[in-house]
């Protein structure tokens, strides 16, 4: 019962400090904020989860080793949350559900004796990167290159962990076999190369979304013009449907606007009366009926997305009434 309680404490402890620092402010960060804040989230449990794996392998005891395997299966989840935002799709349930399951592994490696613990965290590990594998290849953020690098990263750790299981169930966890290919050492190796990996996608998200001094001196701020209910459009029509209209207005907007920059479920544009304008083109040149028509709205005005030249206009034209 004692120990019980001392990993309840510690779980609840390391969980909420995550949750705090990752949603600080909720509501102010834009969408690449949101995913970059994920993103080093994973990172601390990564780093911490490491860390708990030493002090395990130097006498630490259970609590330890239950509290590590927490924050290592805390990386692909915090992970396959920070993928859904960029496509603005809801984080806080999502996010609470990834810490239960968390803290719900942790459980299972303090009651469960190796290597049946073991076992579920590997499984879980597996389906929850397969999952954000899933996510991060169906994924409408650009550059398309980086969701690239995730979905690979993310999909060769799964086919990892599964061979993993497989081995074991096969050869047994105390094989020669299994210590070959999934001891300490390679497994570091493909833990460091899938990190790697996802620096250089994150790094490629960042730079993409943040244009050179000159590019915001020139670029007038834009107005933002999305699907705007898409869970209602995507059971009206389907997702695939959706996403279709979501690329046939980004062509439209570039067609009137060369410049036009995408956003997380539609793009930014210097029009004025940006909705009406676009809604023509698409009924016009893309077919699109008026209930199709009807889902565009202004991402501004329904807080759908938030980007820097919109804020940056936002203030002025507070200052400006101010005065």
């Amino acid at each position: 019962m004692a120990l019980l309680l001392t990993l309840i404490v510690i779980s609840v402890a390391v969980v909420a400090a995550v949750l705090i620092v990752t949603m600080l402010h909720l509501g102010t960060p834009g969408t690449l904020t949101l995913f970059l804040r994920f993103v080093a989230a994973a990172g601390i449990a990564a780093v911490g989860a490491s860390v708990l794996y030493l002090v395990y392998g130097s006498g630490g005891g259970v609590a330890s080793l239950a509290v590590g395997d927490m924050c290592m299966v805390l990386v692909p989840l915090l992970l396959l949350v920070a993928v859904r935002t960029l496509d603005g799709a809801a984080f806080l349930w999502p996010s609470i559900i990834a810490f239960l399951l968390a803290i719900g592994v942790a459980g299972v490696t303090a009651f469960v004796p190796l290597p049946g613990s073991l076992g579920v965290k590997v499984a879980v590990l597996a389906a929850t990167c397969a999952a954000c594998a899933w996510v991060a290849a169906r994924s409408l953020a650009l550059p398309a290159s980086a969701m690239r690098i995730i979905a690979f990263a993310s999909g060769g750790y799964a086919v990892f962990s599964v061979l993993r299981l497989v081995v074991a169930a096969v050869a047994g966890w105390g094989s020669r076999l299994y210590a070959a290919m999934f001891s300490f050492v390679p497994a570091t190796v493909v833990g460091g190369l899938v990190v790697l990996a996802l620096g250089v996608a994150v790094l490629q998200l960042r730079t993409a979304s943040d244009p050179s001094p000159q590019a915001r001196r020139d670029r007038a701020p834009g107005a933002i013009v999305v699907i705007g209910d898409w869970r209602l459009a995507s059971a009206a029509y389907g997702p695939d449907r959706v996403r279709g209209l979501v690329r046939d207005l980004r062509a439209a907007a570039r067609s009137l606007d060369p410049d036009a920059v995408d956003v997380p479920r539609g793009v930014e544009v210097s029009l004025s009366h940006a909705v009406v304008t676009l809604a023509e083109v698409a009924r016009a040149e893309y077919g699109w009926s008026a209930d199709e028509v009807a889902l565009l709205a202004d991402g501004v005005s329904t807080a759908a997305v938030r980007t820097h030249p919109v804020r940056l206009r936002s203030w002025r034209r507070g200052r400006s009434l101010r005065s």
